[in-house]
């Protein structure tokens, strides 16, 4: 029993020190996601502080057995909050950076996170719950002296091997990414959503306004004001067959300026969105709070792609696939694409 609460506290300890100290590493970060859970703006920036220094005020007080009990009825505190919170974003379809260990990931929030927080706060609660009060290193000491260098060798083993296991799923997850790009598709429509037929050539474009990611006002006639076709992309930071066609976009918008306007509209998270936008150079980025957008242009998925006249008409409907965003960008052709296939969940 010494043994498995020993142990507990120590990897108790080792989750909240370093998604502390990952927290104020990226303090913007830490911020954003705090607001976007519903904290104040006026608040965030104190939350964006405190919430770190409580996590490792705990880590801490795992340490030693005179306050572990306490730390970790704290950790379980702290754990139900989080679950609380996470449960109701999701239930309100919002699905924002988690920031949970700060710049070292970027996960959206999902039940995965809120079944990762409902394992930690059992552990929490184990190590709470127990009898006798113990050190995070009491493991060390449990097993016979002649095995104790045995048992630090196997931890340390099991500890590479876990590092190792997650790099190889993070390898394969971004192999898979790329498999998925590489064949041309797109993301479906959600499950359950009503597809509305494409909106016909000749139909006046469904008008719009927002911030791009430089704060200035982007509207459908401030792209139109130049004079020349406009083609509006659609993506997601979480779409892994958008990579493939973030590059040629770029340059679309650096090199046929002179013929063509091109502006991304993305949904997703705001630093997603930043993210992406900074790693291939994407310029005219309008960041989408929700899918309203999307459905004014029927793009059921992405990447998609609709252009738009000289005179604010469409002048072919909305297609979907990495295929259809080449024709469009680089000018390959003005004829409407076949319906696209092979496609994943938006």
């Amino acid at each position: 029993m010494t043994f498995a609460v020993s142990l507990s506290q120590l990897l108790l300890c080792v989750v909240f020190a370093v998604a502390a100290v990952a927290k104020l590493a990226d303090r913007s970060g830490t911020r954003r996601a705090i607001e976007a859970f519903g904290v104040p703006p006026r608040l965030a920036p104190a939350g964006a502080l405190l919430l770190p220094v409580v996590e490792l005020a705990i880590a801490a007080a795992l340490v030693p057995a005179t306050t572990a009990r306490w730390a970790a009825l704290a950790a379980v505190a702290l754990l139900v909050i989080f679950s609380v919170a996470i449960a109701r974003t999701l239930r309100a379809g919002s699905a924002p950076d988690c920031n949970c260990f700060g710049g070292l990931t970027q996960t959206e929030v999902g039940r995965g996170t809120l079944v990762r927080n409902l394992l930690l706060g059992a552990i929490a609660a184990f190590v709470a719950l127990s009898g006798q009060p113990v050190s995070a290193f009491d493991w060390v000491t449990v097993p016979a002296v002649q095995d104790r260098p045995g048992v630090v060798f196997m931890v340390a083993v099991l500890a590479g091997l876990g590092w190792f296991c997650w790099q190889l799923l993070q390898q394969n997850g971004r192999l898979l990414l790329r498999l998925e790009a590489e064949g041309a598709g797109a993301s479906a429509p959600k499950a359950g959503a009503k597809a509305l037929p494409p909106l016909e050539p000749g139909t006046t474009a469904p008008g719009f306004a927002g911030r791009d990611l430089h704060g200035e006002p982007v509207s459908l006639d401030s792209l139109l004001a130049p004079g020349l076709p406009v083609a509006l992309f659609f993506t997601d930071p979480g779409c892994g067959a958008c990579e493939s066609a973030l590059d040629e976009v770029a340059r679309a918008q650096r090199e046929r300026a002179d013929e063509l306007t091109l502006a991304v509209i993305s949904s997703g998270s705001i630093d997603r969105i930043e993210e992406k936008a900074t790693e291939f150079g994407l310029d005219r980025v309008v960041p989408q709070a929700d899918e309203s957008l999307f459905d004014a242009y029927r793009v059921y998925g992405v990447p998609g792609i609709v252009q738009i006249d000289e005179q604010g008409s469409l002048s072919r409907p909305a297609a979907l696939g990495v295929d259809a965003v080449r024709e469009v960008v680089l000018g390959i052709t003005q004829e409407p694409p076949h319906e696209r296939v092979g496609l994943a969940a938006r």
